[in-house]
C-alpha cells in the first residue's frame, strides 16, 4: 500500500514522518491547527472584536440566513490545494470546491461508502488497471465556465506532479500511471496495480478549473470552483461565503456561511452566548466541561464531537539491540497510563489508544481493546527476555549491559497549573513509569534540524509522534512499508496489502482486525491517546454528521422552530 494524504508530527513540533528504505523520511504536509489542549486565551485579541461590538445589529439581523462558525486558528493563505492549513481545507474543501466522489460516513443503515459528486458514475474495469470516470452534466464553475474532464486531467496531473508542491496530496496518486480523456465528459485513470486507494483520494482532491489556476496553483488568490457556495470576502477576521444560485446540486440550504477567526476561547464562549456563533469546533480544557454545560450554552446548544483521526503514538526503533525483541517493544507499550494521560495532560479531551483502528480513525474498523497500564506485566515481558536487575541497583541489564534507552522528540513547552509547579506532560508519566521498573530513559529533544539528523542517523530507540490524516486512508505510514527501524512483519505486510487491493472501504474495515492482530505480534508502535476535542453547535442547525473530523456542511440546515 502507499501513502494516502497523511499528517505526521514529531509531537511539539509538528514533523512528518514516512517509511523509507533506512529511516523514517520527513515530510511537512499540511499545516495543524493548535494543539486543543493548548490555551488559546494566552493569543492576543481578535481583530473582528471591535467591528462586532459596533456592529451587533447587524449579526443578528443576518442569523436567519447566516451559520457562523468559530476559527480558533489563523486560517492563513485560502488554497484548496497548495499547502493548506487545516482551517483552509475546511473553509474551501466541499463548500467552494468539490472532489469527484463523496465518501458518505458509515450510519445505522449500512457502512461507509463512495456516492457521486462532481463524478456521475465510475467503473472499475476487470483487470483492475482501470478507472472510468462519468463527470455530472451541466456543471459550471462560480465564473460560469463549464466543467469538463481538461480540468480533471489538469488537476490531477497538478496534483502528480513533484515539482506543484502539492506534498499533502500528491502520494495519494502515487499507483496512477496516467491520466486520458476519452470524451469532454468522460476520462480514465490507468493504474500502475490494482489499488482501491485511488477511489479515496477521488473522495479528497478538490477539482480546479483549468483555466484559472493553469498558470499558477495559487491563481494570485483566486477561489472558484464548482461548489454550492462561492467566495465573497476575507477581511476583519471573517471569511464570507455566499450560495452558489446555479449550483448544479441546487442552491445550498444555507445562504451564507462566515468563518469567524476569534484566538480566545471565552471570547468565542461569550459571542456563541449572544447568538453570534453558531458551531465551536472545540473548547479547550479550561472551559470544559463547566462552561460548555452552563445554562446559557446548554440551552441553546448541543454538545459537538469531531472525532478527528489523530493518534499521539510512540514509534520503536527495532534495528536498535535493546528494542529487537518484540517482548521489550510490548513491554515498553503496557508503560503507558493511558487513561491518566487523556485525563490529567489533556483534560479528558482526549482517549485512551493503542493503534491507529476504530470507527472513523486513520484505519476505520473496529477498535481493538486498549490495554491498561501494567507495568507488573511489563515486567515479567522484560524478564522473559533477559532483562533483569542482575546487581540491584535499580536498572535492569543483560550480559552487563542496562537497559537504557534513548528517545527523541520535540521540545515541549512548560506549562504551569494557577502558576504552580509544572503541569506534566505524557512524557513525563511515561518515563517515570518506565524508571520505577528499572528502565532508564534518556529524552532528548530539540528543532527540527536536531530530529532530522536523529531520524538520519538511526540514533535512538524510541520517538515520539502524532498522526493527523484521513479516515480509512493509506496506514502504510503507520505501521507498515521496508524500514531498517521496524520490524520484519509478514503478516503486518500482508494484511496492508489486502487492505490496499480492497476498492470498498467497508471491505478494508472488515479487514482492520486481522491488522489489529498482527500488530500485536511485532508492535512496531504504542498509541497512546487519540484526541477527542468537544466542541458545540446550536440547537437550530440541523442533519449534523461527522465525519474525518469534519462535517459537510453541504447537509446542514436551519430548523425553523429554534
Amino acid at each position: 500500500m502507499r501513502q494516502l494524504a497523511p499528517q505526521v508530527a514529531v509531537l511539539g513540533a509538528f514533523v512528518g514522518i514516512l517509511s523509507a528504505c533506512d529511516s523514517p523520511a520527513r515530510v511537512k504536509p499540511w499545516r495543524h491547527a493548535p494543539d486543543p489542549t493548548a490555551e488559546a486565551a494566552r493569543a492576543q485579541g481578535s481583530p473582528i472584536l471591535a467591528a462586532e461590538a459596533a456592529a451587533p445589529g447587524d449579526i443578528h439581523s443576518a442569523r436567519v440566513h447566516t451559520l457562523r462558525i468559530h476559527v480558533d486558528a489563523e486560517p492563513g493563505r485560502l488554497s484548496p490545494i497548495v499547502s493548506p492549513s487545516i482551517w483552509a481545507r475546511r473553509i474551501t474543501l466541499g463548500t467552494v470546491f468539490e472532489p469527484l466522489l463523496r465518501y458518505v460516513p458509515p450510519d445505522g443503515q449500512g457502512p461507509g461508502r463512495y456516492t457521486p459528486r462532481l463524478a456521475q458514475s465510475w467503473r472499475v474495469m476487470p483487470n483492475g488497471l482501470e478507472i472510468r470516470i462519468e463527470l455530472e452534466p451541466d456543471v459550471t464553475f462560480h465564473d460560469g465556465r463549464p466543467l469538463t474532464t481538461s480540468d480533471v486531467q489538469f488537476t490531477l496531473d497538478a496534483v502528480r506532479d513533484a515539482h506543484k508542491g502539492v506534498e499533502h496530496l500528491r502520494p495519494m496518486l502515487d499507483d496512477v500511471d496516467a491520466i486520458e480523456l476519452i470524451t469532454s465528459h468522460e476520462i480514465r485513470l490507468r493504474l500502475k496495480r490494482p489499488s482501491g486507494l485511488v477511489l479515496r483520494a477521488l473522495a479528497e482532491i478538490p477539482i480546479l478549473p483549468m483555466h484559472i489556476y493553469d498558470g499558477s496553483l495559487l491563481a494570485g488568490g483566486a477561489l472558484v470552483g464548482t461548489g454550492p457556495w462561492k467566495f465573497v470576502s476575507n477581511k476583519a477576521g471573517i471569511v464570507h461565503l455566499t450560495k452558489f444560485d446555479r449550483y448544479w446540486g441546487g442552491p445550498a440550504p444555507i445562504a451564507d456561511l462566515e468563518f469567524v477567526y476569534e484566538p480566545d476561547a471565552a471570547v468565542a464562549l461569550t459571542a456563541a452566548k449572544r447568538g453570534e456563533i453558531d458551531l465551536v469546533p472545540a473548547l479547550v480544557p479550561a472551559h470544559w466541561p463547566e462552561q460548555a454545560t452552563s445554562p446559557g450554552i446548554a440551552a441553546a446548544f448541543r454538545p459537538l464531537q469531531l472525532a478527528p483521526p489523530k493518534l499521539r503514538y510512540l514509534v520503536f526503533n527495532a534495528a536498535r539491540p535493546l528494542m529487537e525483541d518484540p517482548r521489550v517493544r510490548h513491554a515498553i507499550a503496557l508503560l503507558v497510563d493511558r487513561r491518566a494521560i487523556g485525563k490529567r495532560v489533556f483534560g479528558g479531551l482526549a482517549r485512551p489508544a493503542l493503534w491507529p483502528i476504530w470507527p472513523g480513525g486513520p484505519i476505520d474498523g473496529a477498535e481493538a481493546s486498549v490495554p491498561d497500564f501494567d507495568p507488573a506485566t511489563a515486567a515479567k515481558l522484560l524478564a522473559e527476555a533477559g532483562w533483569i536487575d542482575t546487581d540491584k541497583d535499580g536498572i535492569r541489564d543483560r550480559a552487563g549491559k542496562q537497559l537504557r534507552l534513548i528517545m527523541i522528540g520535540g521540545e515541549k513547552p512548560v506549562q504551569r497549573d494557577a502558576s504552580g509547579p509544572p503541569v506534566k506532560s505524557e512524557r513525563d508519566y511515561f518515563v517515570e513509569a518506565a524508571r520505577r521498573i528499572g528502565v532508564v530513559i534518556e529524552v532528548k529533544t530539540g528543532g527540527e534540524s536536531f530530529l532530522d539528523k536523529r531520524l538520519t542517523d538511526g540514533r535512538y530507540d524510541l520517538i515520539e509522534e502524532s498522526f493527523t490524516g484521513i479516515v480509512d486512508g493509506d496506514p502504510t505510514v503507520l505501521v507498515g512499508g521496508k524500514s531498517a527501524t521496524r520490524p520484519v512483519q509478514p503478516r503486518v505486510d500482508r494484511a496492508l496489502d489486502a487492505m490496499g487491493a480492497a476498492w470498498d472501504p467497508a471491505e478494508r474495515a472488515k479487514l482492520a482486525p486481522e491488522l489489529a492482530a498482527a500488530l500485536a505480534e511485532t508492535w512496531p508502535i504504542a498509541g497512546i491517546v487519540a484526541d477527542a476535542p468537544q466542541g458545540l453547535v446550536h440547537k437550530r442547525i440541523k442533519n449534523v454528521k461527522v465525519w474525518d473530523g469534519w462535517i459537510d456542511l453541504g447537509q446542514l440546515s436551519f430548523d425553523p422552530a429554534q
